[in-house]
């Protein structure tokens, strides 16, 4: 004959442990990924750094900050999206690239700033293939700013899903009213608050990431040099023929 009481019993455990591994598992399974998402940035740092190294020294070049406003504008780049720091220029030169005149040495200069700053830009949006050291013939992508971007709201989308589908005090008062009599005498004796939004929900609630706070620079796709050289030479001309020695000044700093 079955014995309904300890079936009951054991009914009531296993329910209870498969909601301990959903609730527990649910939120191991966000610390591991918010965690992994916290190593990633810091280790994407490196290309932030080398972002606004490559930006300095193309700015550098272009005397100051409304000329290389006015520059990108001509490219048909939203100035704003592009990093524009205090990092010392990068020296590009042992020496200063040969032309005839000073207009055409200037005009070189700035080429090679832009297209190391686009190669930069490009390699920290979207990343660079390698070969996977632990697979041959596999290949991997860097880190890079879509990536992080994409993979942050991922986060966000699972903090509110974790938040809202199993609150601590929901999952607690579900518990607790599978034994009644317990639950009854629990609320005689006043019972900690278990109501939806209490104390232990906002303690145990995860947050979601402010993606803007951490920092990173913003930069909008570049197009390559080959696009822009005529515009770029233009660019330079005119401003060589207006400043030019602040232009001399400007290129003598980027030599080794």
């Amino acid at each position: 004959m079955v014995d309904f009481e300890d079936f009951a019993d054991q009914l009531q455990q296993e329910v209870v442990t498969d909601m301990a591994e959903s609730y527990f598992g649910d939120r191991k399974n966000l610390d591991d990924m918010i965690s992994a998402f916290t190593t990633m940035v810091e280790e994407f740092r490196h290309m932030a750094l080398k972002l606004s190294r490559a930006s300095a020294t193309l700015h550098h070049l272009l005397l100051d900050r409304e000329t290389a406003k006015s520059f990108f504008i001509a490219l048909d780049i939203v100035p704003s999206c592009i990093p524009f720091s205090d990092d010392p220029p990068r020296l590009l030169f042992d020496s200063l690239p040969f032309a005839f005149t000073g207009s055409g040495r200037y005009q070189k200069c700035v080429f090679r700033a832009f297209s190391m700053f686009q190669k930069v830009a490009d390699e920290y949006l979207n990343g660079v293939y390698f070969n996977d050291p632990e697979l041959k013939g596999r290949k991997r992508l860097t880190v890079h700013y879509l990536r992080l971007k994409a993979l942050c709201e991922h986060i966000n989308e699972e903090v509110e899903r974790v938040n809202n589908k199993m609150s601590p005090s929901g999952t607690l008062r579900y518990i607790k009213e599978m034994n009644p009599v317990r639950a009854e005498q629990e609320k005689l004796i006043g019972e900690a608050c278990l109501s939806e939004g209490c104390a232990i929900d906002k303690e145990l609630a995860f947050h979601p990431i402010d993606f803007d706070a951490l920092g990173l620079p913003v930069v909008q796709d570049l197009p390559p040099l080959y696009k822009v050289k005529d515009v770029i030479s233009g660019f330079c001309k005119e401003v060589y023929s207006l400043r030019k020695d602040a232009v001399h000044s400007a290129m003598a700093d980027l030599r080794d």
